[in-house]
């Protein structure tokens, strides 16, 4: 039995958001939820005044849903962790439920880091090729990272790196030589 309340509320969204086929809608709602507490302290503090009741907690959520447009299963699902008093942690159910949804629908997501924006034709090739390497839906995000001379990183899931930098290359080749010093 799964003792952590986040993973099961997390799988039993998924679970009605599949059967219902609202599992990205749902899922693109909890993100922009998500973001706003990792983005706006004080309105995640607000929410956290132990002074405040229950109607009153509402009182702020409500609106902000409305704002982010966020209805339907995931505005219930969220009613239900401010009814709960586990409305905070919706950030670590909405990761948890995004891994579950892209396992079942077998996507990967990819962040790729490179040292200036590619072309939107790079891209493409890019996540074609890491598509047919990891045999899922690929799911690309791009970040610029300045450290890089050229080349690109990909990390693919939560775990798992390709590094095709330039800079990857190069610690390779110095591990590489010191590891052959030495030796004629």
């Amino acid at each position: 039995m799964n003792r952590n309340p986040y993973i099961s509320y997390a799988r039993a969204l998924a679970d009605l958001a599949m059967e219902s086929g609202e599992a990205d809608q749902v899922g693109g709602q909890l993100e922009r939820v998500s973001r706003l507490f990792e983005e706006n302290p004080p309105w995640k503090s607000s929410l956290q005044r132990p002074d405040l009741s229950d109607e009153e907690r509402l009182a702020i959520l409500s609106p902000v849903l409305d704002a982010l447009e966020v209805r339907g299963l995931a505005r219930r699902f969220l009613l239900f962790l401010l009814a709960k008093k586990r409305l905070l942690s919706s950030p670590m159910v909405c990761a948890r439920y995004r891994e579950l949804i892209d396992s079942q629908l077998n996507r990967v997501r990819v962040i790729l880091s490179v040292p200036f924006p590619l072309p939107a034709e790079d891209l493409g090739s890019l996540e074609e090729a890491l598509a047919e390497r990891t045999g899922k839906e690929v799911i690309l995000q791009q970040r610029e990272d300045s450290s890089l001379l050229g080349g690109w990183v990909a990390q693919i899931g939560s775990s798992e790196i390709w590094d095709a930098s330039i800079k990857g290359e190069l610690a390779r080749m110095k591990l590489k030589l010191l590891g052959n010093e030495g030796v004629p």
